[in-house]
């Protein structure tokens, strides 16, 4: 059961499609001189421990993105061993509704600032034989 006239697979391209596809240039393509231009107004970030500020908190039930933000703003905190900073911040962010993962991290990283917040001298009223 032949189909002579026709069918699935009697399928013409037109020769305008063809001549379209060699004209197209890379999504990613990018001129050598857009590329030096780009280059010379090219600085660093330098991030000094100041994430946090751009933070606007509580949040409830943050974004992928936002949640990220959060906690690379903790974590930087950290970093540089403001500890009681980034704990206050996690303390913030707490307040908002979150869901039970991205909570949990936070009171992980809540409990790293605690436990790394406390002065040598409190150390030793603290009881370790447990």
């Amino acid at each position: 059961m032949e189909d002579e006239a026709g069918g699935l697979f009697d399928i013409e391209i037109s020769s305008d499609e063809s001549v379209d596809e060699s004209d197209k240039v890379p999504r990613d393509f990018q001129s050598e001189a857009d590329f030096e231009k780009q280059r010379q107004e090219w600085k660093p970030k330098n991030e000094l421990g100041e994430i946090w500020k751009t933070l606007k908190l509580p949040v409830d039930n943050p974004s992928k993105p936002e949640s990220q933000t959060i906690l690379h703003a903790i974590e930087e905190l950290y970093f540089f061993g403001r500890y009681k900073e980034a704990g206050e911040v996690a303390d913030e962010v707490l307040k908002g509704k979150l869901n039970e993962d991205f909570r949990k991290t936070v009171n992980d990283y809540k409990g790293r600032c605690e436990a790394r917040s406390i002065k040598p001298a409190d150390k030793e009223d603290i009881d370790t034989s447990q």
